[in-house]
């Protein structure tokens, strides 16, 4: 097993690059950013037709001033699925966790749809797999960064699914904030939250939102995934987590005026 590791790591250091900047990166004093990039393809066999698993990987990470406490917070956050490194406090490199989490999910791949696929040749689009996740990190205003993730994935199926995460951090403290960190109470923010997707999907009332299998199970929640900016707050669903996927990514946008009274 452990030569079958080294080989994939070996096959994953070839394509092993590193970048400054990505698509947009944020500033601050004492702090900057640069990007490693992992493109690489992993076959299920020997045969033209065989399955493979596409990963490609762009993550932003800092350097500097608390680096280490940003980037170890950043990583376990669950941007990378699965999250191997969510259990374990250890200190590690943003290489080495990057590049551990490739090789261990090529790996996982290799051995689980290896031995699917080996009884289901017939049917190899099945087996077939991509994991893309691309970063960017953005001023938020009043010291916030907003760190977001996009993230595509397809294990076979009619569809891929599409993901936006975002995280959001206190960069005086490198504190990753939640929704419990940023807000009072969300009971009030549910029902606003009802008023903002009536009027985006003009309809007349919940009951009409829940026809379009809008919260069909009529259970209102604010996610724990948004983007808090100098002067709006943007929740948002991704794909297939309210609504059916033809649908899309669900967003709603407030003023934080408007959120104030219950906002810490």
């Amino acid at each position: 097993m452990r030569n079958f590791r080294n080989i994939i790591l070996t096959m994953l250091s070839a394509f092993l690059l590193y970048a400054c900047g990505g698509k947009s990166t944020a500033s601050f004093e004492g702090m900057e950013f640069d990007s490693i990039v992992i493109d690489t393809v992993a076959k299920l066999g020997k045969a033209e037709n065989a399955p493979s698993c596409q990963l490609r990987l762009s993550i932003q990470y800092a350097k500097g001033k608390n680096a280490q406490k940003f980037n170890d917070t950043l990583l376990r956050s669950g941007i990378l699925a699965p999250d191997y490194f969510s259990l374990s406090d250890e200190k590690m490199s943003v290489k080495a966790i990057v590049d551990s989490f490739a090789c261990r999910f090529v790996a996982d791949y290799l051995r689980d749809y290896g031995t699917l696929y080996q009884a289901d040749m017939a049917h190899a689009d099945s087996y077939r797999y991509d994991l893309k996740v691309t970063t960017s990190t953005h001023n938020g205003g009043d010291d916030i960064l907003n760190y977001v993730a996009n993230i595509y994935t397809f294990g076979g199926g009619a569809h891929g699914i599409n993901q936006t995460l975002v995280r959001n951090f206190d960069m005086k403290t490198c504190h990753m904030l939640t929704l419990e960190d940023v807000f009072i109470s969300d009971v009030a923010i549910k029902d606003m939250i009802v008023e903002k997707l009536i009027k985006q999907f003009d309809v007349d009332s919940f009951d009409q939102l829940k026809e379009k299998y809008i919260f069909a199970d009529g259970q209102v929640y604010v996610p724990d995934n948004f983007i808090l900016e100098d002067d709006k707050v943007t929740f948002i669903y991704c794909e297939d987590e309210i609504a059916p996927h033809e649908i899309g990514e669900i967003r709603v946008e407030f003023d934080k005026s408007d959120l104030k009274s219950y906002m810490r």
